[in-house]
């Protein structure tokens, strides 16, 4: 891997003048035409361009590549000034740091697995991509699966830790206060570990399944016809819909009276049809959340960008661990 370092030159004008199609056909021309070079694939992104090539040993890719580069854009001077190189293991390190979103040059917005996607297609017109470099693209494009599927349990942790925060907020003795818990859904039951790990000593649940939520204490399951006893109990409910009817305005406020002025904390984890009448939010020491107002609240919190660096960062030595297989 040869790429041009953004840090270090007046990138942009140089950027333009690579990512230029006539420049982008010359260099993978040459390129699949060296007689050292047996696969090679342009990145071009906004904020990075790179090559990945597979070449002979004993050839000093540095210098062949950037010369090519340079040849291409009128820019030899400069990217031999300005370049970054990588090979082997490293080299795939480098790409799969740059999909993780961790690697030096990570920018807002880039997409490094779509770059490479978009240079595939140039590279087998060129007949320039071949086994080594498809064996890449596959770990790479199973890397930034499991990423995805990692972020998305994540913002279920992160939304789980702003209830147990908006508990804490509300309530002084979390360890004093009862939560009902409505439903089996996976936001349920990241709220309701977070709020056992924020100290709530006390839950029940409603909903098939309920008791087996993962991370949920032993507590018990009522069923869905005891709802009114169950409600009057809680301090903190976090439903999603579905399980039991919509909890509307009148039930909370009736509720709310026998509470004699202690305060509620309702949550509605539902992401499309409401388990709680938006409507409740304006009874007087009801405090009704939604599953967008959690989003919104969650967005620059500590907590939900804590430890997502160092996940990221185990998921690309994973990759480059099992990618190094096929090298040795």
């Amino acid at each position: 891997m040869v790429g041009a370092n953004p840090r270090r030159a007046p990138f942009l004008p140089l950027s333009a003048s690579l990512a230029g199609e006539g420049v982008l056909n010359a260099a993978l021309a040459a390129l699949a035409g060296h007689r050292s070079v047996g696969e090679a694939l342009v990145l071009a992104t906004g904020e990075r361009f790179e090559v990945y090539a597979v070449v002979e040993d004993g050839v000093d890719a540095y210098d062949l590549i950037l010369g090519v580069l340079g040849g291409a854009a009128n820019a030899g001077a400069e990217l031999a000034a300005h370049g970054y190189f990588a090979e082997g293991a490293d080299a795939a390190a480098h790409l799969f740091a740059g999909v993780a979103g961790i690697d030096e040059f990570a920018a807002a917005g880039e997409n490094v697995a779509a770059a490479w996607r978009d240079g595939v297609a140039p590279a087998r017109a060129h007949g320039a991509f071949g086994g080594r470099l498809e064996a890449l693209g596959d770990a790479m494009r199973a890397l930034a699966s499991r990423l995805a599927a990692a972020a998305s349990a994540g913002s279920d942790d992160a939304l789980g830790e702003t209830v147990a925060e908006l508990a804490g907020r509300v309530f002084d003795h979390l360890d004093r206060r009862q939560v009902l818990a409505v439903g089996d859904d996976g936001l349920v039951a990241a709220a309701v570990s977070a709020l056992a790990r924020a100290g709530v000593g006390r839950f029940s649940f409603i909903g098939e399944g309920a008791a087996a939520l993962e991370g949920a204490p032993a507590s018990p399951v009522v069923s869905a016809e005891a709802l009114p006893v169950a409600l009057g109990n809680a301090d903190i409910v976090v439903a999603a819909a579905g399980v039991v009817p919509l909890l509307d305005k009148r039930t909370v406020k009736g509720v709310m009276r026998s509470r004699r002025g202690r305060a509620m904390l309702l949550v509605d984890v539902s992401a499309d049809q409401a388990a709680i009448d938006g409507r409740a939010a304006s009874i007087d020491d009801a405090f009704l959340y939604t599953r967008d107002d959690l989003v919104q609240l969650t967005c620059d919190a500590p907590w939900s960008q804590a430890g997502r660096a160092a996940q990221r960062a185990a998921a690309v030595a994973e990759a480059v661990r099992d990618f190094s297989y096929q090298l040795a």
